[in-house]
């Protein structure tokens, strides 16, 4: 196989933006070019930078309470003539009640309801490293928990299948005693900067991708600093698939690192894992933005409604009628004082001291507000990723073989995540073959995607009930729960809302186990 030419040198660069290693027909840039943000492996693209703007926001929201608050005025706006200190006080006083995140770890939970299953076509030197997949000692299901809790969140993450960089040095025996060999790496959304795709035999072919890698490195004797680094992974027209680090140094000049090629793989080794929220390749939208948003709007409101009891809850004093007392010499006598063991005497026929407050009328609309906000949040949130989506006419003949799969926005998910995982799988495996061996396959895995007229076990349970103490209504958890069997479907619901609100639900009043799980 021949040895591509790569980016050995700043001059040894592509003729378009972002191309990578020199390809067939392309030029020689001047050797200032890369200093270029045209050319500049840190670049994202026009389709990337579009998506940054609802990443940020979900990753705030993941954040919680101390991420949101600090970043005052973006999500708690300062109102007009709103002093400083009163701004910062109110700031302080507010509190952000995190449904978002609940909501997504309640979703994954129902994915990972039941466990990822390996086929038995899947290698068995695969399924041992399955227990260590990333090297760092985390199991294969941990590692698609929280690959798939972070896909949900803002729209889609990918699996880099990596081999250790060795230069060639490694042996067989290396290989074998798996003291060398494939891992798999999470990628974030934020993290993929820029790709490009070919039609390559009538297949839309990824061809180059940045990723942009972030690490903290030794400062000094005892300190640490960020440092990124920006790796190119690309496919040649040969087919050959490689790989090259760059760094950023002075006045903005791309510096060529390490680089390599994969002999065994055939495409970029790096798997999207989509959600319903899919548009294109690494393009999404995340599939709770809309009920991101109304959870800000709850926050907001729950910092006016906060600070409005904070207001009302103390009276004040209003003098009327009464003389501001004096010294003998004609000054002032100095503060009126009031407190428990004190009184005001006054002469003045139409004086009066009494305390007035707030009549409060206005905190029970507020209080309704809110309460409609988080019903819009749970329409907008698990309720709507769960329900079934509106398909064409189909036969009774598909219907009866989709009977046990659910078509709703988490079964899609569930199924995107299947797809990404045995692609990654069979990448694994790619890199496991020996020169002149055949094919050898990856094999499947099984997602669960049934979420209808089955048993929801008690981690589920325990997750609807946090959701519930966070303010999740309890009258569309009751309905999760009877959708998952702990309920049944004669149940009066409204019944078991009061009781459940009252705080009086026990097992004995509900059926099937506690909520407690």
């Amino acid at each position: 196989m021949a040895t591509p030419k790569t980016l050995a040198s700043p001059t040894d660069f592509g003729n378009t933006p972002g191309s990578g290693p020199l390809r067939v027909g392309g030029r020689d840039l001047p050797s200032d070019a890369l200093s270029k943000s045209e050319n500049n492996p840190s670049t994202r693209t026009k389709a990337s930078q579009v998506q940054m703007a609802a990443v940020e926001i979900e990753r705030d929201l993941w954040g919680g309470n101390m991420a949101v608050k600090a970043q005052t005025t973006k999500y708690l706006p300062r109102a007009p003539g709103e002093e400083t200190d009163d701004y910062q006080n109110r700031l302080d006083r507010s509190v952000f009640l995190n449904f978002f995140r609940r909501t997504v770890e309640g979703l994954t939970g129902l994915i990972f309801r039941k466990d990822p299953v390996l086929s038995e076509e899947v290698p068995d030197v695969i399924r041992e490293h399955w227990e260590n997949i990333d090297l760092e000692g985390t199991h294969g299901d941990t590692f698609l928990w929280e690959l798939e809790t972070d896909a949900i969140s803002v729209g889609h993450a990918a699996i880099f299948v990596e081999y250790p960089d060795t230069g060639g040095e490694q042996g067989r025996e290396q290989e074998e005693s798996q003291e060398i060999r494939p891992y798999w790496i999470p990628i974030k959304k934020e993290n993929i900067l820029s790709w490009r795709m070919e039609n390559i035999g009538g297949v839309n072919t990824l061809v180059q991708v940045v990723l942009q890698e972030t690490m903290m490195v030794p400062h000094g004797a005892f300190g640490e600093k960020e440092a990124t680094q920006y790796r190119v992974l690309y496919r040649l027209p040969d087919g050959v698939v490689g790989w090259q680090l760059f760094s950023m140094g002075a006045d903005n000049k791309v510096i060529p690192g390490n680089e390599g090629t994969y002999p065994t793989q055939t495409e970029i080794p790096i798997a999207e894992v989509k959600t319903s929220g899919s548009i294109s390749m690494f393009v999404s939208d995340p599939p709770l933005l809309d009920m991101s948003f109304i959870n800000i709007a709850y926050y907001q409101q729950w910092s006016d409604y906060a600070w409005s009891i904070h207001k009302t809850c103390v009276p004040f004093i209003f003098i009327a009628g009464i003389p501001e007392a004096k010294n003998p010499d004609g000054t002032p006598a100095g503060p009126l004082i009031i407190g428990a063991n004190t009184a005001i005497r006054s002469s003045a026929p139409d004086g009066k001291a009494e305390y007035v407050s707030h009549d409060g009328a206005a905190l029970d609309a507020a209080k309704d507000s809110l309460d409609d906000l988080k019903s819009d949040m749970s329409t907008l949130g698990g309720l709507a990723m769960l329900a079934p989506q509106k398909r064409a006419a189909e036969t009774a003949e598909a219907k009866r073989l989709d009977k046990s799969t659910s078509d709703s926005s988490l079964a899609v998910t569930a199924r995107a995540l299947q797809d990404g995982v045995e692609n990654a799988l069979q990448f694994h495996a790619n890199y496991l073959k020996r020169p002149g061996q055949a094919d050898l396959q990856g094999g499947s895995v099984q997602i669960n995607r049934d979420f209808e007229g089955t048993i929801m076990d008690p981690s589920v349970m325990a997750a609807i009930a946090a959701l519930v103490r966070e303010g999740f209504p309890s009258s569309q958890a009751l309905k999760m729960l009877q959708a998952g069997g702990r309920i049944e479907e004669d149940a009066d619901l409204d019944v078991l809302e009061v009781l459940w609100e009252m705080g009086k639900a026990s097992t004995a009043q509900m059926p099937g186990p506690s909520f407690e799980g």
